[in-house]
C-alpha cells in the first residue's frame, strides 16, 4: 500500500513537473526599491534547497538522483513598478545529484532540465558537511554551504550564496529538520528597450538577510519523498522525489 500511494506521488509530482515554469509577469520601470523588493522574492525564493535525507552520504559512497519542483510566491512582484497581471506564485522544476565525496562530506549539483520553458533557467551546487552524530539520541548536525544563479526571462539574474546550519531527526523512515541560515543575494535588471528598470540602464543591485527552514523526508526502501518550507521575505515551497543509494 505505501508503495502504491507513493507511485501516484511521484505520477502527480511529474505532471506538476511538466507543466511548471509557468509565465511570471515581471512589471517594467523598477525603481531601487522595487528593485531590491523583487531581488527579495526571486533572488532569495531560487537558492538552493536541502530537500532530503539530511544524514551524510558520505562514507558509505553514497549517490542520489532527485526531481524537484519548487514554488515561489509573488504576489507581490505584481505591485512593483508599472505594475503587472497579479499572480500568486511561479513552479519550476529542476534535476538533482548528490555525491558523498569524503567521511562526512557531500557535494550536491541542481540544474533545470532541457526542454523546459525558458522563462526560467537555475543551476546551483552545495556542499555538506555533517559534524555531529548523536551517540544516544537520533540526532545530527550538518552545516550546508550552497550557491545558486537563476535567470528569470533574461530580464533578472540572481545569484546568491548561502550557509545554513540544519538540525536533523531520524526515526524508522523518517526525517524531520529545521535549519536557519544567512543568504547574500546579487542581482542584474535589464534596461535598454524591453528592459525593467525605470533609467533604462542595466543595474544592479545586493541583499543578505536570514531566513529559515523547516523540512520533513519519508522513505521507502531507497525511494523518498522530501518537503520543505522555507522562509523569506515571501514563503518558497518544495517537493523532492528522489533515489538515494
Amino acid at each position: 500500500m505505501r508503495s502504491l500511494w507513493f507511485g501516484i506521488v511521484v505520477v502527480l509530482l511529474l505532471c506538476v513537473a511538466q507543466i511548471s515554469a509557468a509565465k511570471i509577469n515581471i512589471p517594467t520601470n523598477l525603481s531601487a526599491q522595487d528593485r531590491r523588493s523583487a531581488l527579495e522574492i526571486l533572488g532569495m525564493g531560487s537558492s538552493m534547497k536541502i530537500l532530503g535525507d539530511t544524514f551524510p552520504l558520505g562514507g558509505y559512497s553514497g549517490v542520489e538522483f532527485g526531481l524537484t519542483n519548487e514554488v515561489i510566491s509573488t504576489a507581490e512582484i505584481s505591485r512593483l513598478g508599472a505594475k503587472s497581471p497579479q499572480q500568486g506564485e511561479i513552479s519550476y522544476s529542476v534535476l538533482t545529484f548528490g555525491k558523498g565525496l569524503y567521511n562526512n562530506l557531500d557535494l550536491f549539483l541542481q540544474f533545470t532540465p532541457f526542454g523546459q520553458s525558458e522563462e526560467i533557467s537555475n543551476f546551483g551546487a552545495m556542499v555538506r558537511y555533517g559534524f555531529f552524530q548523536g551517540e544516544y539520541l537520533p540526532v545530527h548536525l550538518s552545516l550546508n554551504l550552497h550557491g545558486t544563479s537563476t535567470n528569470f526571462q533574461n530580464l533578472i539574474v540572481a545569484n546568491t550564496q548561502g550557509l545554513d546550519l540544519v538540525s536533523g531527526f531520524n526515526v524508522d523512515d523518517v526525517t524531520l529538520y529545521f535549519g536557519a541560515g544567512y543568504l547574500k543575494t546579487q542581482g542584474t535588471f535589464m534596461g535598454g528597450a524591453g528592459g525593467v528598470t525605470s533609467t533604462g540602464e542595466t543595474l544592479n543591485e545586493s541583499l543578505n538577510d536570514t531566513h529559515y527552514l523547516v523540512g520533513l523526508n519519508l522513505k521507502f526502501n531507497k525511494w523518498f519523498l522530501a518537503l520543505e518550507i522555507n522562509r523569506y521575505t515571501q514563503p518558497a515551497y518544495s517537493a523532492k522525489v528522489g533515489y538515494r543509494f
